[in-house]
């Protein structure tokens, strides 16, 4: 389980990375101006040095969110309980790394925003685990019905 998690952290560092490198291409070239926030970029020396900076707080960001899938794993506990712990691990960092990157407490649309992004990111996860979870119980009782049907025959 903790390869497994790792392997899902790495992935997801690299790929939110990729993904956010190529937006901010998009953006500079198509709109010519800097996908930083005005404010971010004024903690920093220069714009490479906080575009760096902030695609590693994404990639972090990312990270957690993947490894903390793991917890949706755990069938010892319910979808319920799998759900808040989630919640708990992700949202700090999510909320952290907005308030750094995108003036998440100073701007409204900035708030919203990330808002969206995150629960939706949220209900995608969860959707795809409650399938998961009404698979299993179909499955078993599938297995039920066989079961039965081979005591009573």
């Amino acid at each position: 389980m903790i390869k497994s998690m790792i392997i899902r952290m790495i992935n997801s560092f690299c790929y939110s990375i990729a993904i956010t490198t190529v937006i901010y291409a998009i953006i500079s070239l198509i709109f010519d101006v800097s996908p930083l926030l005005p404010e971010y970029a004024a903690m920093f020396d220069n714009d490479l040095e906080a575009a760096l900076i902030q695609l590693v707080l994404i990639g972090i960001m990312s990270a957690v969110l993947a490894g903390g899938t793991i917890i949706m794993e755990i069938e010892k506990i319910g979808l319920i309980t799998q759900s808040v712990i989630y919640f708990m691990v992700s949202s700090p960092v999510w909320i952290a790394v907005a308030c750094i990157c995108w003036g998440f407490a100073k701007y409204p649309q900035s708030a919203i925003s990330v808002c969206i992004s995150y629960f939706i990111s949220y209900a995608v996860c969860w959707i795809i685990q409650y399938k998961i979870c009404k698979k299993n119980v179909s499955d078993i009782n599938e297995q039920l019905i066989k079961l039965g049907q081979t005591e009573e025959g």
